[in-house]
């Protein structure tokens, strides 16, 4: 009769797998950088999905494969957000690690109970990539749907847009906000009339930030010398 693995059994072959993994990006370091650049590139294109999707703009429509190359370094969220995925699913392990040691009862009835697939280092593998996957998933929801509340109550960053044709911008008080750009278009969105627009670059001769906060730059009026009696 097969026993099934302990807890300690399953976690030590599990860290074994890892150790290998982590040897072969030592003895590759091209090979660490590029699949890091994917996982990045990767995390970028979803975020950016949920992102545009909430403007009703589907970014692959609109996209090349050269947007895609630098997506991960276009937000620096990106890359702050894969060192924490990377810190809550080592977390998560010491924590399992932990429970199971401290209370072996609850090894034996979850395995009994939650476990579908026998515990071993391959399943766990494929649990935490589970994890990885809705964990990702949930934050870009959360995240993107952060951003376009933030442009959608007028906390973008407002544009003034000249177009090849040569007229000028709107008015200052119902300046656009930018949503983002690809390499052909330049996404809008007008506060006023909550809608979104879609300008080709080969359509604009220049695009101006403007201040959130505009200055007030207008002359101010001295007040005229008293005379003293």
């Amino acid at each position: 009769m097969q026993t099934s693995p302990q807890p300690e059994n399953v976690h030590s072959d599990f860290e074994l797998k890892l150790k290998k993994i982590i040897h072969v990006f030592e003895k590759d370091k091209a090979l660490f950088f590029t699949v890091s650049y994917l996982i990045l590139t990767g995390i970028g294109m979803i975020f950016s999905g949920v992102y545009f999707f909430y403007f009703q703009i589907n970014i692959l429509e609109y996209s090349q494969i050269s947007d895609f190359i630098l997506i991960a370094f276009k937000d620096p969220f990106y890359l702050l957000f894969f060192v924490l995925t990377i810190i809550f699913i080592y977390l998560l392990y010491l924590l399992d690690k932990w429970s199971l040691k401290t209370f072996p009862r609850f090894w034996k009835y979850r395995k009994g109970r939650f476990n579908i697939i026998k515990p071993t280092a391959n399943s766990y593998l494929v649990s935490y990539g589970l994890v990885v996957l809705l964990y990702t998933s949930y934050v870009a929801i959360f995240y993107g749907k952060y951003k376009v509340k933030e442009i959608k109550s007028g906390k973008g960053i407002p544009v003034k847009m000249y177009l090849t044709t040569g007229l000028e911008p709107i008015e200052t008080d119902s300046l656009p906000l930018l949503i983002g750009t690809t390499s052909s278009v330049v996404f809008l969105y007008h506060p006023r009339t909550k809608s979104t627009e879609i300008v080709p670059f080969n359509s604009v001769r220049k695009i101006v930030i403007q201040d959130k906060k505009p200055k007030d730059v207008s002359p101010k009026t001295s007040s005229p010398p008293t005379r003293k009696p």
